[in-house]
């Protein structure tokens, strides 16, 4: 039997890093959604078993917070364990490292699963395993999840977007880490020179489909705290809180 804690390392090539030379928000997405695959079909539970069932993992929530970025030519340890699994909902935790062990970061996140065909929920209780690797001896100190309640006054439209293909993932909808990568693009890159992202927490509420057209709202709450909403018409897809903080 598999540790309840996984361990991951990715090294952070240049490619993958901003005009700072340090790794962008959604490539740090990126790892954690590799890292959790990974542990999952280590455990039994993956993307493979689960279409066997005829389910597949969504992402409910996540929030990610970063003390520090990792840098171009280095590389990050990144381990992720179950915390609790109810009928709807699992959370998933993740720690964050640099290679010589520093903690530069965690992270919390909220999966449900549903039905391929229905694609409605499915009882996560009933999953084979899941809830042999619940482990909650390790600390995630960092807020929890919250609900992001919808924009109704006060806003601007920061940007549009149609989802195109290199937007989508397996199931033609935009994928988890293109909503990061649009709502992280609506601030002007004078934004990055003094300052960095520190928190960032996502509430996903539908789908955006292969060739909606999406708008971007976005609300400044107080000084480099931002609350942004993407909405499908009168539809609200997405939501995201990001603050930010000076060097």
């Amino acid at each position: 039997m598999f540790s309840p804690i996984g361990r991951y390392e990715f090294t952070i090539d240049a490619y993958l890093t901003d005009f700072r030379g340090r790794a962008t928000l959604p490539m740090i997405g990126g790892f954690m959604l590799q890292a959790a695959t990974k542990h999952a079909d280590e455990r039994g539970f993956g993307y493979s078993s689960m279409t066997s069932q005829q389910r597949v993992w969504v992402l409910s929530r996540m929030a990610i917070e970063l003390f520090e970025y990792p840098k171009n030519d280095t590389s990050m340890i990144i381990k992720t364990w179950i915390v609790s699994v109810n009928r709807l909902f699992t959370e998933r935790h993740f720690a964050f490292e640099d290679s010589d062990g520093k903690t530069i970061g965690y992270a919390r996140s909220l999966w449900a699963s549903i039905d391929l065909k229905t694609r409605k929920p499915t009882n996560l209780t009933e999953l084979d395993g899941l809830s042999d690797y619940i482990y909650t001896e390790k600390e995630c100190p960092i807020e929890g999840l919250s609900k992001i309640s919808a924009m109704k006054d006060e806003y601007e439209k920061a940007d549009e977007f149609i989802v195109k293909y290199s937007d989508v993932d397996i199931n033609k909808h935009l994928n988890s880490m293109k909503y990061i990568e649009h709502f992280v693009d609506v601030f002007d890159i004078d934004m990055f020179k003094d300052k960095e992202i520190t928190r960032i927490e996502i509430n996903y509420i539908s789908e955006g489909r292969y060739g909606s057209k999406l708008d971007i709202l976005k609300r400044e709450e107080e000084d480099s705290n931002f609350i942004l909403e993407m909405k499908d018409g009168e539809t609200s897809v997405c939501s995201t809180r990001i603050i930010w903080k000076q060097f």
